[in-house]
Order: structure tokens, then sequence, then C-alpha cells
């Protein structure tokens, strides 16, 4: 047997280990470093599975969001609301807002992630909160829409665009013009709303008894004018006033013309009347809430823009004159105790202090433009059946356009007019300030001296 010196054994596993390659080394272009040619179909079949998966989930949510057909809820919400009160009873309110709910509901999987579903999801559930409507109950189905409406004959139907405008008044008083405006007004006296070839819609407002010198409508004049074919000779004329709201015109009838073109329903004796003028396609709400009314109406915008430009017009279309309207938001950011209120408009005083009025209107559920006028009324007022003016006002133009609810926001603070006026103080100006800066140098150059 050969004997090896170490060294020598050390030497030739030195040369074995040059033999070996490196695992660093490149390998060339060999096939052995790349998957096996059945390994392609395998790799091919996955990629496609999970591009077909993704397509196929995205196609599903863009089809979910353009299925999404909220607006036939809408649609069929209107059309019940034009069922007569027979059919319902005078739980009609909740009878249509619970099967626009349950409409709404059936839509969830098709409108998943659909914000304006949700905005909509959101304001009939508000809505039937502030009725009092419970999810469980009686719904109507298509058989009862069948009796909403009569056929009435073209020559009294509305050819024009189903495109309509809103106007509304109520308490202190507050408007809601027909162009989105909204202004708190003083207007005491008589005062046209609506005025065109068609209508004539007359208030008066007189000041709210007690201490405070707030005013409101006490009396409403609506005069249709003459239609040959749908109305009578001369003009049709309904007129209310303190505590006397009239389910009849004034000659006692409550139709007019071929298949009730003209009609009034009395939806709750002395407190809610609807007129519907078919022939244009319009619609009066008049309630009485305490002493006073409050107005509302949807008319189509072809006949609202008719009288675009005439100073004559009524409030509805041209708002307020300057010279009548409050500065409500000003009036709520810098009025908060029990005090005489603004030099300019000495004359309103503060009956309730506005942390308890916000209490009263949030839990009446009013919000935006109507939780104002709410606070401002009884802050000048103290009289809580202005809250529930604010409430039926809210109400009544939801009815009216219930996609209203698509633009609410829902607000029931005033942290943007405390944060706007300062809480009365007027903010500092520039030049404010660099007088200030030159008083305080001035004392400070004085004590020097001294």
């Amino acid at each position: 047997m050969k004997r090896y010196s170490a060294r020598a054994q050390c030497d030739r596993q030195a040369e074995a280990a040059k033999a070996l390659p490196s695992q660093t080394e490149w390998k060339g272009m060999g096939t052995r470093r790349f998957p096996s040619p059945t390994v392609y179909p395998v790799l091919t079949l996955v990629l496609l599975l999970t591009l077909g998966i993704a397509l196929t989930t995205a196609q599903g949510l863009s089809d979910r969001i353009l299925g999404c057909d909220i607006d036939t809820c809408a649609k069929q919400f209107q059309r019940l609301q034009s069922v007569e009160n027979g059919v319902m009873g005078p739980d009609k309110e909740c009878i249509t807002l619970r099967t626009y709910w349950n409409c709404i509901k059936k839509k969830v999987r098709d409108c998943k992630g659909d914000l304006n579903y949700l905005t909509v999801r959101t304001g009939v559930k508000n809505r039937m909160g502030q009725n009092n409507c419970s999810k469980n109950g009686r719904t109507l189905g298509p058989e009862d829409e069948k009796t909403s409406v009569p056929t009435i004959p073209s020559v009294c139907s509305y050819h024009g665009k189903k495109v309509y405008k809103h106007c509304g008044l109520f308490g202190d008083p507050h408007l809601s013009t027909f162009h989105g405006d909204f202004q708190t007004c003083k207007v005491q006296g008589a005062w046209p709303l609506v005025k065109n070839k068609f209508l004539l819609v007359q208030v008066t407002n007189d000041p709210v008894t007690g201490e405070s010198s707030a005013t409101a409508t006490s009396k409403l004049t609506v005069v249709i004018k003459k239609n040959q074919d749908c109305a009578i000779e001369p003009y049709l004329m309904y007129q209310a006033q303190t505590d006397a709201l009239p389910g009849a015109f004034h000659d006692g009838h409550t139709h007019y013309g071929p298949h009730k073109a003209v009609e009034l329903l009395e939806i709750e004796e002395g407190k809610h009347v609807e007129i519907h003028i078919r022939y244009i396609a319009t619609t009066i709400v008049v309630r009485q809430i305490g002493r006073y009314f409050t107005f509302a109406i949807k008319m189509p915008e072809e006949i609202v823009n008719s009288t675009k430009g005439d100073s004559n017009s009524g409030l509805c279309d041209r708002g307020c004159p300057a010279h009548e309207r409050i500065n409500y938001q000003e009036y709520l950011a810098t009025r908060h105790k029990k005090i005489d209120n603004l030099k300019e408009d000495s004359a309103i005083k503060v009956q309730m202090p506005r942390s308890d009025a916000e209490g009263i209107c949030r839990e009446a559920k009013v919000v935006d433009f109507y939780f104002d006028s709410c606070v401002f009324d009884l802050m000048t007022t103290g009289d809580k059946n202005f809250t529930l003016a604010a409430l039926s006002a809210l109400q009544d133009i939801i009815k009216l356009d219930p996609s209203i609810v698509n633009s609410q926001l829902n607000r029931t603070d005033f942290r943007k007019y405390d944060k706007t006026f300062g809480n009365g103080a007027p903010p500092r100006t520039g030049l404010s300030w660099i007088l200030a800066f030159t008083v305080l140098l001035c004392v400070l150059s004085c004590r020097k001296v001294h």
C-alpha cells in the first residue's frame, strides 16, 4: 500500500476542487437552465385563467354600477304620490315611502358601490324616520298605480318638456326660489309669489303676535286664470286665511274640466290641501301649521322661464327685494343669547338662546337651509310651531322632487357661519393690522423718551 504525505494529499484535493464548476460561473446557453418544454402550456393556461378572472370581476363590477337603475324607484315613488287618497287612507306618506324603500332594497345587488344609490337610500331612510314610518307594513304594487291619474284629453294635457322647478315659502318667512336661492325676508304685507299667464299666487305676511317682530304668512290666494277647455271662465280662485284652510275652491267645487284637469285634494281637513293643474303639469301644496301657512309649488321649467326678466313675475322667480332680505347667516352666528340683536336689524330680538333652538331642530331632523330656518324662527319667535313648519316644508319639497336628497349635505351646525362672521367680531383687514402695529410702536417709543 502506498502512503502519501499529508502535503501531497492536500495538493490532490486542491486540484480536484479546481476541476469542479463554480457556483457563480456562467454555464453557457444550455437547455438545462430553462423549464422543460412541457411546462409552457401549464404556465400559459394559468396566465389566461388569471386574466379571465380579473376581466370577469371588473366587468361584473362595471355591469352592476351601469345596471344600477335607481331612477326607476324614484319614478315609481312620484307616480304613487298622485294616487288618490282613498286608495291608501291617512297613512299615504308612510305607504309610499315604504314602497320606495323596498324598491331600493331590491337594487342593492346591482348598485353596490354606487354613490348615488347610497345617497338616495340614506335620504329615504331619514325621511321615513322624520315621518315615524316603520319598515314593515303595507306597500303598493303596480295594480295600485293604475288608479293614480285619470286619462286626460290631449287638449288638457301638458305637452312641454317634463323638467320642473320648485319654490317654497314657510316660517318667518323663508323663501326657496325656482332658481335654487335660499333667502330669509321681511316682506310684510301682500306680495306675489307666482305670476304668469296661467296662474297667480299671492301671500299676505303679518307680524307674529307677542314680543317678536317677526312676520309669517297669514293669508294665501291662488287664482287660476281663464282656460276655456280645461277650467272655467273667467277665473278660478282658492283662498286660505288664518284658522281657515278650505277643502274646496271659492264656489264649493273640488274639480273642474274634463277628467279633473283642475283638482283640489284635501289631504288632512283644515291642515293640508293640494291643487293639481294638469294642463300645465303644476302641483301646489298648502299647509296650515298653528296660525300660519306654508306653500310649495312644482311647475315646468318652460313656464317658469317664460317670465324671466319680468320685474312683476313674483318672489319665487326673482327673490325678495334686496332691502327686504335678512342676513340670516350672520344673525345665527352673532346672536347666541337672549338679547337685542344687530344694529341693522334692531327690530329683531332673540326670544330663545341658539343652543336651545339647535337642540330642538336637530331632534326634528331638519337639515341644511331648513335647519337654519328652524333655528332662526325659534330664536326670533320662541314658537315651536315653526319647527313643524320647517319640517313640513322640507318634506313637501322632497315629495315634489325626490331627487333633491342627492344634493343635500345633511348639515345641522353653524360652524361655517361662525367661522365666516367670527361670532360677531369683524375680521381684521391688512390695514387694521398695520394701524395696530403703528400704535404699538408709538407707545413703545413714548416710553423710551420718558
